[in-house]
């Protein structure tokens, strides 16, 4: 299903000749069909430079060779893919999704880049270590994060919303690692706590190094310069855990009680300061809660009709797809089947987690899947029913 490479002609960046689109035209029109699918462009070295799918993926392929245009972005995409390769699904709601984990799998140049065109968009992240923070990324899939949260749009009233929520729990908002290298085998904890001597760093003295702004306003613990308290930090850590699992309102709470005693104190200034602060830390648990809250609703079994007619079940629990596989028409095939849902539905949830971190892409793609096609989600039924 590919045809081998072109010899790479130009070099910066590398694009085909119309000669060699023209044998890619042809390869499509004579091996690919009219039914659901995905499809890989390559670069001249096989890197996967753009991931599409399409429920007529021939008709979709074939667009590509009709568009003209240097800013078009089909045209400018097929300008630079030395290669095509493609797999069918067995629905248009499974192209969809494996669209989806091959662009998480590969990243291609093309979906990243015109995605950040489209719009912007962050997320929240508490980070692991044994002194987490809490942090604006730009992935899904940030590698640091424990617990993550968006997309967002507005980027920059998150990057305050964040700052604010690490300002009322005490928690970290640097970029700061867990471990630092020194010479030779020397290694060493970059950020620590007063009350753990042992986790001071050997090969960067703490003493030496810059002091922290956040800390000499009484926003946060330190622990980059070694302050604070471990067990305090470990706390903070837990409450803004379950603020972002939606489970808690603490944060919110902290604040109002401070803004609160600031007007009793006559402090109108600093009150005025928690007030926005507030404000900031409310949006976004209200963002939280609504998130949580549509999650809750996503747990169902999808039956839906593929190619040739035959139905596919799509079992999701918490807006993630857990397994697909072909509606049961035999005795047998049906014992098997309900074996399946009572291992996937059952339980805790076998991910270990209530939304896996890299999975936040799929619920979105899911709710927006059954919230624009009403008619599809007529075919959902509730996990355990048999039909």
């Amino acid at each position: 299903m590919s045809l081998e490479p072109a010899p790479r002609l130009h070099t910066k960046p590398p694009q085909t000749t119309p000669a060699h689109r023209k044998q890619l035209r042809a390869l499509v029109r004579a091996g690919v069909e009219n039914r659901p699918g995905v499809y890989r462009m390559l670069g001249p070295t096989g890197t996967v430079i753009y991931v599409g799918q399409s429920r007529v993926l021939r008709t979709r392929l074939l667009s590509y060779f009709r568009a003209t245009g240097r800013r078009n972005k089909a045209a400018r995409i097929l300008r630079h893919a030395f290669q095509i390769e493609w797999e069918y699904t067995n629905t248009e709601f499974g192209a969809l999704l494996r669209e989806l984990r091959l662009i998480k799998q590969y990243r291609p140049h093309f979906n990243t880049m015109m995605v950040m065109d489209e719009w912007p968009r962050a997320y929240v992240a508490l980070t692991g270590g044994t002194v987490p923070g809490l942090r604006v990324v730009a992935r899904s899939d940030d590698p640091g994060a424990v617990a993550l949260f968006g997309p967002f749009r507005r980027v920059a009233h998150l990057r305050e919303a964040v700052r604010a929520l690490a300002e009322a729990t005490g928690l970290r908002d640097c970029t700061l690692e867990d471990t630092v290298r020194g010479s030779g085998s020397q290694r060493g904890s970059a950020l620590w706590f007063s009350d753990d001597p042992a986790t001071r760093p050997k090969a960067v003295p703490r003493s030496r190094a810059p002091g922290c702004l956040r800390h000499d306003l009484g926003t946060c613990a330190g622990p980059c310069i070694g302050q604070g308290q471990s067990a305090a930090y470990r706390t903070a850590a837990l409450t803004l855990r379950e603020f972002l699992d939606g489970r808690s309102d603490g944060p919110v709470q902290q604040l109002e009680q401070a803004m609160q005693q600031a007007a009793a104190e006559l402090a109108f200034e600093k009150a005025g300061i928690l007030r926005d602060r507030l404000a900031l830390v409310r949006w976004l648990h209200e963002r939280v809660q609504h998130f949580h809250a549509n999650v809750d609703r996503l747990t169902f079994r999808y039956h839906a009709v593929g190619h040739a007619d035959a139905e596919w079940v799509y079992l999701i629990r918490r807006g993630t797809v857990r397994a697909e596989v072909r509606a049961p028409r035999t005795a047998e095939e049906q014992e098997a089947f309900e074996a399946l849902v009572t291992r996937i539905y059952d339980g805790t949830d076998p991910t270990g987690a209530d939304i896996p971190t890299h999975d936040l892409d799929e619920f979105y793609l899911v709710a927006s899947w059954f919230r624009r096609r009403a008619e599809e989600k007529k075919r959902t039924r509730h996990a355990h029913t048999r039909r």
